[in-house]
């Protein structure tokens, strides 16, 4: 059973923060106070979510991003957790969450995106990984933010897109990933970064600087791991499917 800490916790890091807890329901809920997986959905199209159904059943919680519980719903998709500004779910919609015992977190901060207040609670839940789905799509710029948002908890978390997966990197986050070989991935420097290495790839780099520019597209995986790491710098990389 996983305890409602948000509201009982002192320590709880959103604790005094502008949330509002529209439902608070005492549900069944993972057996472990550390949940191992913990899968947040984006406002994507219904159909573009069962491509999914192995992330959907393999996960402990799932999050919705505030309009993201129209299409749970209409995907049979059973929401954790739906957390948001709440300016893109219809009261019928809360209602039916409340009915079905969702904890609903209406966080009015305009200051960051539903994707990004999704992620900062899922990070005080110290799962062992996030994955992000039903974040691409939309506008181009909201897009752009989805893949910053990354850096504001890039330890473990995958966001996961029709044709790539994307993480981040930092100095305090390395990626070390088991890949096919032959997979095409890239690396694009978001801002000036140094000391970066890539290994186990076909055009590797060893404590090299890297700038925003087109220099890491398309690379190409030469064994069953790639390692990516930088001294200073913020790294995006997105590995083909």
């Amino acid at each position: 059973m996983v305890e409602n800490n948000c509201r009982r916790n002192p320590h709880d890091p959103l604790r005094g923060s502008n949330i509002d807890f529209l439902s608070i329901i005492d549900k069944q809920g993972p057996t472990r106070l550390v949940v191992s997986r913990v899968l947040i959905v984006g406002n994507a199209k219904p159909e573009q979510l069962s491509k999914w159904q192995n992330l959907i059943d393999n996960c402990e919680v799932i999050i919705a991003c505030d309009g993201a519980m129209h299409n749970c719903v209409n995907s049979n998709i059973s929401v954790d957790f739906l957390i948001g500004d709440m300016d893109s779910i219809s009261s019928e919609m809360l209602d039916h969450a409340k009915t079905n015992n969702v904890k609903i977190l209406a966080i009015t901060d305009q200051g960051n995106s539903d994707l990004s207040k999704a992620l900062n609670f899922a990070r005080s839940l110290k799962p062992m990984s996030i994955d992000i789905i039903g974040a691409d799509g939309g506008q181009s710029d909201h897009q752009f933010a989805n893949y910053l948002t990354l850096f504001e908890s890039p330890k473990n978390v995958c966001l996961h897109l029709d044709d790539s997966i994307v993480l981040a990197v930092t100095n305090a986050n390395p990626v070390l990933y088991s890949i096919e070989n032959n997979r095409l991935f890239s690396v694009f420097s978001i801002g000036p970064s140094s000391g970066v290495t890539i290994t186990g790839a076909e055009w590797e780099l060893d404590n090299a600087r890297m700038n925003p520019n087109s220099l890491g597209l398309h690379n190409r995986a030469a064994s069953e791991e790639i390692s990516i790491t930088c001294e200073t710098g913020n790294l995006l990389v997105f590995i083909h499917r």
